[in-house]
């Protein structure tokens, strides 16, 4: 039995859910919306191994990112969410892919992801995120 407020495979659609609307959110190029998905302190690694501190940090990001690239796109594909019998918390793992024109020339990155989901009450948000570049 996980400590979540939940049974184990509502939680883990609800996060499911939660991703698919956080695609959403960055394919509709909305900074807000995609931050809204993360607590306050979340902390990010970037595919790169940039890190990025906070909710703030990460919708300024985004912002930035939708700017510079307008038809920008990035897809983030769970393989696979466990949640703790622990701790309130849950893994998720995957793969992600973002797509962009640059140059009059397509571009197209892809790697694997880690994200920590922290359920606070009967909300998830995302605690942590670390993304890895594999191939671009």
């Amino acid at each position: 039995m996980s400590l979540s407020t939940q049974p184990e495979a509502a939680a883990e659609t609800e996060i499911r859910r939660l991703r698919e609307a956080s695609n959403a959110a960055i394919a509709a190029h909305d900074a807000k919306a995609v931050a809204s998905f993360v607590e306050e302190d979340v902390q990010i690694t970037t595919g790169n191994g940039e890190k990025l501190q906070g909710r703030r940090g990460m919708r300024d990001r985004f912002e930035q990112h939708f700017r510079r690239r307008p038809d920008l796109v990035f897809v983030r594909t769970p393989e696979q969410v466990q949640i703790s019998r622990a701790a309130p918390l849950a893994s998720e793992r995957g793969k992600w892919v973002g797509r962009w024109t640059e140059a009059g020339r397509p571009v197209e990155i892809r790697g694997v992801y880690q994200a920590m989901w922290r359920q606070r009450g009967t909300q998830w948000r995302i605690a942590a995120e670390l993304f890895v570049l594999l191939e671009g």
